[in-house]
């Protein structure tokens, strides 16, 4: 058979020569039984020739030394959808889709799993919130309010007279901060103490440093001090003999809950019982299942002349 010379378009009454018909009106597809009886028909094929085979369903097309499987028959006989695709097809134009851009309808939207190859849509959430862990959530997520940090309020102040001052109402605040300031006595000198709830049980557990001035360092300046079970918790010394006052300052964590609270104490004090400026620091607990609901600031052996205490909580 003689190579395709490709298309002519014939007039009428051109004669056809035997090149002519081998040349242009051959070059159609021969159908074979199988490979071999297209080889025994086709003895010399040309350049360009192509061949069906009916057993493998195979097309073939000779490239001048040998027969080649064309490409136009295929490999991929279909397109399956797998895990995040959706579409696919057997025949015609395929179309596939990313499951996960299509989720994706609105701006700020994310994807998250929901468990093993499965996923869902998280709306944005509203201004200002953050996305939280949240394992009852079905893709382990949310959105939420930024948790907010713990803001005081002013609860109560008094000035400080007599031999004890108390602040009350304090319920419903978990934690509590008490300030004193310029705690000055009458006359004489006298220890301060603080007292939760009016508790005179040995309820109160605290140990801390004091930390004595003096006009050089001496190994004395400075010392440790603890206290087991006692009825009030230290608040300072003050001596009113040398001008002395006294600031404190004393912090309750968990107050208003039904177990130990814990305590952080500190203190300030000039010229105190004539020891100079001593400021005192402490860490201790409150054994006692009640809420607090007051704080009282007290002398042992006189009364205040001056002076505040006042008390800010935090729910």
């Amino acid at each position: 058979m003689a190579a395709g010379l490709g298309f002519k378009t014939f007039v009428t009454g051109e004669v056809l020569t035997a090149g002519d018909t081998n040349g242009y009106l051959m070059q159609g597809i021969n159908v074979f039984a199988s490979t071999a009886a297209r080889d025994a028909a086709i003895t010399s094929p040309q350049e360009g020739q192509f061949a069906f085979t009916k057993d493998t369903n195979g097309l073939w097309y000779y490239d001048g030394a040998a027969w080649v499987a064309s490409g136009a028959t295929g490999d991929i006989e279909g397109v399956t959808a797998g895990i995040g695709i959706s579409g696919g097809g057997t025949s015609g134009t395929v179309t596939v889709t990313n499951s996960m851009a299509t989720a994706i309808d609105a701006k700020g939207d994310l994807v998250a799993g929901t468990g093993a190859d499965a996923f869902s849509r998280i709306a944005v959430g509203t201004n200002g919130q953050v996305l939280k862990a949240n394992s009852a959530a079905a893709t382990g997520l949310e959105w939420g309010a930024v948790t907010a940090t713990k803001s005081y309020s002013l609860l109560g102040t008094a000035s400080l007279s007599s031999t004890i001052t108390t602040v009350s109402g304090l319920s419903g605040y978990d934690d509590l901060l008490v300030l004193v300031q310029t705690a000055t006595l009458t006359s004489g000198a006298s220890d301060l103490r603080w007292r939760i709830n009016g508790n005179t049980g040995n309820v109160y557990t605290q140990a801390g440093s004091r930390l004595t001035g003096a006009s050089s360092y001496a190994a004395s300046n400075s010392g440790a001090t603890q206290r087991l079970a006692t009825a009030f918790c230290d608040a300072g010394k003050a001596n009113s003999t040398t001008g002395g006052y006294v600031v404190a300052a004393l912090s309750i964590g968990g107050a208003n809950t039904s177990g130990i609270k814990t305590l952080s104490g500190d203190s300030g004090n000039v010229d105190g019982g004539g020891d100079g400026s001593v400021n005192r620091s402490w860490q201790g607990i409150y054994e006692d299942t009640n809420v607090v609901s007051s704080v009282s600031f007290l002398t042992l052996a006189s009364t205040f002349s001056a002076g505040t205490i006042s008390v800010y909580g935090a729910a």
